[in-house]
């Protein structure tokens, strides 16, 4: 029995090799299988590399070593002063002195490391030449004497030749019997005799000469750091931008943020409208005479767009107080926060990228009315009106009471209202700032005027503030590629991010040489095209999709599908080789 089943194991063998000796593939056959496998191994081989760099994060290179150079880069301004001495008793050896002492003072302290602004000054002190003189005696005002001394000026009289005449301070010194000195009647007398000058809008200084060098010496000091440039404020406005709140003041942090536009909401809130309290205002005409020639003034260097609105049943949420006499009505300085909460809800427009402004006419009820606000002090301000920081201004307007409203309408005096609101728009943009107190008087600018001392001291501010706001943006931006491994950098972004750099060293370059203009167009660009960049979107599409879920998701799958080809293809190889063997055998 054991022998029949060893037997018939036997002839099963013999009969399955027989088999499969029938059924192997030819050489042929083999050959292509190999070839086959071989191929898709081949495959394989080449799309994994076209796989991972398909699914590696896009970021084109950026200019860091620039950026980073630029970030530590110090601001440095060009200033240039010009003393023209109308006094025939001072000598060119005076003159001379008073140049080396202003310059003995000035340059080491605009180039105080410690500081974040650098100053490089350059003076040039000298007497009137004859034809300079001639206008100054001929000249009806201060107005035309300065016209003939811009038409006469030359590079060989004008103290620095190539400097701009942006960055150009002038100072006049005249003798004690000179009419200039007499300052305008809106300005006031200078000094207690009104003899000792004043500094026009334009920027442009008159002062007496009836003093020794030291004294004039001094006194040009304290004006040209203090008035002209408004040293501090630069400090401030660029400390401020950079992160530096050591140096924050009241007027930085009032002023709305450096921005190539803003929107400004007018708005009229009566709180309590009937058929015998009606009003209407002219606000086209308003917008017209008293608005449109400040926007126009700006409109070189920003996009004002003005919208107006009408809302009505207007309510605090804190009544107000009547006084002791009865007489009025009134908001004190504590309650200023819940006013203002109050109004926001009302005033809001239509969504917008640019900052908002609001100027805000408050109408107050009949009950309430007149309504006054208190300052710190506890006695009424002397316009009735408020500014928040950064949000906008409200005026407090009372009309006359209803006996002498014609058939219940009453239209506003948009003048008045105009003449509360824009000195607030004036401080909410960076135009007005409150400049220490001198013995010489600043000439008044109109309310719905931007001087050229104004526009200059916010040209400065606002290209310092670009600057520093576009190297944060920069900085911070090469600081979370760090450390986000998977930020995208596209490459609309990288070129956004090489026009800002472009743009900031432009910028910075222009202030060095005094051109307020072109660094303030070069500082917008680059603020702009820097905070494009820094708040794409696409910044962040793969922020929730980090490279380690890139290996649990692909993996699972490639890594069956890949064995299965390195064996096949091992397989293959090493048929391959065995075929070749047995062909040189044979032959």
């Amino acid at each position: 029995f054991l022998f029949h089943i060893k037997n018939r194991s036997a002839n099963t063998m013999l009969v399955d090799e027989a088999e499969l000796k029938r059924l192997a593939p030819s050489i042929d056959e083999a050959k292509r299988t190999a070839y086959a496998s071989l191929a898709f191994l081949l495959f394989g081989l080449l799309f994994v590399p076209v796989w991972w760099h398909l699914t590696t994060i896009e970021r084109h290179p950026l200019p860091a070593d620039e950026i980073s150079r630029l970030y530590y880069r110090q601001p440095e301004l060009q200033v240039d002063l010009r003393v023209l001495s109308f006094d025939p008793w001072l000598e060119p050896g005076d003159l001379a002195s008073l140049e080396r002492q202003l310059l003995d003072r000035l340059v080491p302290a605009g180039l105080d490391r410690r500081r974040h602004v650098q100053l490089r000054y350059r003076a040039t002190v000298r007497p009137a030449t004859p034809h300079e003189t001639e206008l100054m005696r001929s000249a009806g005002s201060a107005a035309e004497l300065e016209d003939g001394l811009l038409r006469s000026a030359s590079p060989s009289s004008g103290g620095g030749g190539a400097a701009s005449a942006e960055s150009m301070l002038t100072i006049l010194l005249l003798p004690n019997s000179s009419r200039l000195l007499e300052p305008p009647a809106s300005v006031g007398g200078g000094g207690g005799n009104g003899r000792r000058g004043y500094v026009r809008e334009s920027g442009c200084v008159y002062l007496s000469s009836g003093a020794g060098i030291k004294e004039i010496r001094d006194k040009i000091e304290r004006i040209v750091t203090r008035v002209l440039l408004d040293v501090d404020g630069l400090e401030e406005s660029y400390a401020s931008a950079i992160g530096d709140q050591r140096l924050s003041s009241a007027d930085s942090r009032r002023q709305a943020g450096a921005a190539p536009a803003y929107d400004i909401v007018l708005s009229l809130a009566h709180s309590q409208p009937s058929s015998q309290r009606r009003l209407s205002w002219d606000v086209q005409e308003a917008v017209r005479l008293l608005l449109d020639p400040f926007l126009a003034r700006l409109s070189r260097y920003v996009n004002l767009s003005v919208r107006s609105q009408i809302v009505h049943h207007v309510t605090f949420h804190r009544p107000p107080k009547r006084s002791s006499d009865g007489s009025h009505y009134y908001y004190d300085e504590s309650a200023l926060p819940d006013l203002l909460n109050s109004l926001e809800p009302y005033v809001q427009t239509a969504v917008s990228s640019n900052p908002q402004l609001s100027l805000l006419i408050y109408v107050p009820p009949a009950a309430h009315s007149p309504l006054r606000l208190y300052g710190p002090d506890g006695r009424p301000v002397s316009v009735n009106a408020l500014v928040s920081a950064r949000w906008g201004g409200v005026y407090f307007y009372n009309p006359p009471s209803g006996e002498s409203w014609p058939n219940g309408r009453h239209r506003v005096n948009m003048t008045e209202a105009m003449a509360g609101l824009l000195p607030q728009l004036k401080a909410l943009l960076g135009l007005r700032r409150q400049l220490p107190r001198i013995y010489l008087p600043l000439e008044p600018p109109g309310y719905s005027q931007v001087t050229q001392l104004e526009l200059r001291h916010w040209l400065r501010r606002r290209s310092l503030e670009s600057a520093a706001r576009t190297k944060l943006a920069l900085r911070s931006l090469l600081q979370l590629l760090d450390r986000v491994e998977n930020m995208v950098i596209s490459e609309r972004v990288a070129d956004q991010i090489s026009a800002s750099v472009g743009a900031l060293s432009l910028a910075l370059d222009n202030l060095r040489i005094g051109g307020l203009t072109e660094a303030f167009v070069a500082g917008k660009a680059a603020l702009k095209n820097s905070e494009s960049a820094f708040f794409d979107h696409s910044l962040l599409q793969l922020l929730y999709f980090p490279q380690d879920q890139k290996y649990a998701i692909y993996v699972p799958y490639f890594l069956p599908v890949g064995i299965s080809l390195m064996a096949s293809g091992l397989a293959a190889i090493r048929l391959l080789k065995a075929l070749q063997a047995k062909k040189t055998k044979d032959e």
